[in-house]
């Protein structure tokens, strides 16, 4: 991406709403898409803003129209870009973007989506070349049932090509990113905008104002997708195939069945060819259509390999019983390297996901073939018409390196709870979800760390309720919903479960996902508080501070102050510091405020460690210290603390450069 490419960009450190940009991602003619981190969540999400280059351009941080004659336009396409966004946001399939929000800021619009690690598609074909079949349906089978699902809710991508499709690290599966749908309808209803084509990639219909789209439109950009991973190059552009057959000449684009093409079924390659058509009315009219003719034996939605290359029979009908001793270790390793091979071409590439997906395949029997789980993965590298898949396994080298280190051992014991979760043991269930959550010894997947809490929670274990209504909370693994958070931690709030209780509280306190409530909040509060809960205690002081929910009351916010503050809570120790230096609730009393605030600013509390500071360097409650007292402002300061840097400029003024060195380096000290 050039430095022509970033010129109306936002630059990193920005500001959007909740968000912060760290980066560009990528920079095209209808907008540019943003890595942004959430300011509280510490999570990193895509962030796509509206700023279609040709008619608007950015005023400051604003984005206008270029002129008058471009403002309806720009509106029209705005209020497209948003529909767009409503309308993805009701998509949950896994190979197709996720959309979490949708926000209005500097006159434009922004769509917050999940960000992907990965590699592009068209950046890991530079590398490979081509494709083999069971390599190409990996990747193109789940991105069609993807497109399925789209189309069967009245819409379409209009933008299939390589680069919108990336490769997860996690897991190797495909997703994919960046509809073009807004991009079309706005070059169709504007006239100073071209219209959305990739040249390969798009139909005919596509470099048309009023071309006529459809399923066939993204079915004729799959196919061009799959016609690059075979052969090594993109079809020949549709204008010029439309231009030579007007002219009664024969189309350029070679027919690949005709021609043959090794390694590749005839029936993938007529599908291509079909896909190909230039008249729209003889392509696939449905992505089923196409899928019964690509993949004659149809796969369930996100299966990730199509049918396997070694037998299409799931994996316990190659005679291994879930409950059966009886075999010889002979025995073991045939079946066993015949599972993991199944295993391995449906998808699993890290040995973490293939662990894993052998327990759950041998239920009760794991246990017992634990010892060869190694093996077996190594067996499958020396079977026919495996290197291709092994060039994309976890490699032997790191798999020493994760035995040397005992990560390899973790991964399979890890493993072993998926059988146990699997049989409907709700402890092994609520483990499973975590190590997905955290990544322990497994692959880190929100999505199935939400499942197997779900599984759990719905047994009533209160450890998972807490978990998944976190998750729900903050729209990780599951669409973000606050009253299905709220439901959850309501059930283990019901149950007696202190976190549960604080949780409710705080949604009760700020109306998120139940009605806004603080006498309410103050209820859930102090049964949390009652118990212990130093959090809740915190925040029932807070609520008796000011009044919300209960009547105001300094003695009983001091109170329930100091039952968190002794139990080591920063911001409670800070609150209650700033109730004895304003004598509230308590005498006032600047040297318990200082020992108070003292407690807080040790912990890494900005808030206290300005006070404190600002105590030091006026002298109240404890000696006059100029350069304690810079030292402590110092460190508020450096964490972006307002009040902290406002106090450091001024105080800078009436030190000398000796002075402010070593108070800083009194800073370093008090940090050690």
């Amino acid at each position: 991406m050039s430095d022509d490419d970033h010129k109306q960009a936002l630059p990193p450190g920005f500001r959007l709403g909740s968000y912060r940009v760290v980066r560009v991602l990528g920079v095209g003619g209808f907008g540019v898409t943003y890595l942004c981190e959430h300011a509280g969540l510490d999570v990193q999400v895509a962030v796509k803003e509206y700023l279609p280059n040709e008619i608007a351009v950015r005023d400051g941080t604003a984005v206008l129209p270029k002129s008058a004659g471009d403002r309806e336009g720009f509106e029209w396409g705005l209020s497209r870009f948003q529909d767009e966004a409503r309308t993805l946001a009701r998509f949950e399939h896994p190979n197709v973007v996720r959309v979490r929000d949708c926000f209005e800021a500097n006159s434009t619009a922004y769509i917050v989506m999940d960000y992907e690690d990965g590699e592009p598609l068209d950046r890991l074909l530079q590398r490979l070349g081509t494709l083999t079949e069971a390599q190409l349906k990996r990747v193109v089978l789940p991105v069609a049932e993807g497109l399925r699902e789209i189309h069967a809710a009245g819409f379409l991508h209009r933008d299939v090509k390589p680069s919108n499709i990336f490769v997860r690290r996690s897991d190797e599966s495909p997703v994919l990113l960046d509809f073009g749908s807004a991009r079309q309808a706005l070059g169709q209803k504007s006239r100073s905008m071209t219209a959305i084509a990739t040249a390969g990639y798009s139909p005919p219909e596509q470099y048309e104002r009023q071309g006529a789209h459809g399923a066939w439109t993204d079915i004729y950009a799959l196919c061009a997708l799959c016609h690059r991973a075979i052969t090594g190059e993109p079809p020949v552009e549709a204008p010029r195939r439309t231009g030579e057959v007007a002219r009664r000449r024969a189309d350029p684009q070679e027919l690949l069945a005709a021609a043959g093409t090794s390694g590749h079924s005839s029936g993938v390659l007529e599908a291509v060819d079909w896909g190909l058509q230039l008249v729209e009315t003889e392509r696939p009219q449905s992505m089923d259509d196409w899928l019964a003719r690509m993949e004659p034996t149809p796969t369930k939605s996100g299966d990730l390999a199509g049918r396997p290359v070694y037998g299409a029979e799931p994996p316990l009908k190659y005679g291994m019983s879930r409950t059966s001793h009886a075999k010889t270790d002979a025995e073991l390793m045939t079946i066993g390297a015949e599972m993991a091979a199944y295993r391995i071409e449906r998808g699993a590439r890290t040995f973490a996901h293939y662990a894993a997906a052998m327990a759950k395949d041998l239920g009760g029997m794991y246990e017992r073939v634990k010892p060869y789980l190694r093996s077996f993965y190594d067996a499958f590298r020396v079977w026919p018409g495996a290197e291709d898949l092994a060039r994309e396994m976890t490699s032997f080298a790191e798999l020493d390196a994760m035995k040397s280190s005992g990560e390899l051992d973790e991964v399979i014991e890890a493993a072993a709870s998926v059988a146990s979760a699997e049989q409907g043991n709700a402890d092994a269930q609520y483990e499973l979800g975590i190590r997905y959550l955290e990544g322990c010894g497994m692959p880190k997947d929100a999505g199935e760390a939400a499942r197997w809490l779900c599984e759990a929670a719905e047994q009533g274990s209160t450890e998972a309720q807490i978990h998944l209504g976190l998750l729900y909370k903050d729209g990780e693994g599951v669409r973000r919903d606050s009253g299905q958070a709220a439901e959850w931690f309501r059930r283990a709030a019901e149950r007696g479960d202190a976190n549960g209780q604080c949780l409710l509280g705080s949604l009760c306190r700020d109306g998120e996902g139940v009605p806004m409530d603080a006498a309410q909040a103050a209820q859930w509060y102090r049964k949390a508080a009652d118990q212990g809960h130093a959090i809740a205690q915190n925040n029932l002081g807070g609520l008796y501070s000011n009044g919300e929910g209960v009547p105001k009351d300094a003695s009983q916010a001091a109170r329930w102050y100091r039952e968190a503050a002794e139990q080591g809570s920063a911001a409670a120790q800070a609150n209650l510091g700033d109730l004895y230096y304003y004598g509230e609730g308590v005498p006032r009393d600047a040297r318990q405020a200082v020992q108070w605030f003292h407690k807080a600013a040790e912990q890494g509390s900005a808030g206290a460690q300005a006070t404190l500071g600002a105590l030091y360097w006026y002298g109240e409650g404890v000696p006059k210290d100029v350069l304690r007292g810079y030292a402590w402002i110092n460190l508020a300061a450096a964490k972006g603390h307002k009040y902290a840097v406002r106090l450091r400029t001024i105080l800078r003024r009436d030190m000398t450069a000796a002075q402010i060195a070593e108070a800083q380096e009194l800073s370093r000290e008090l940090v050690d």
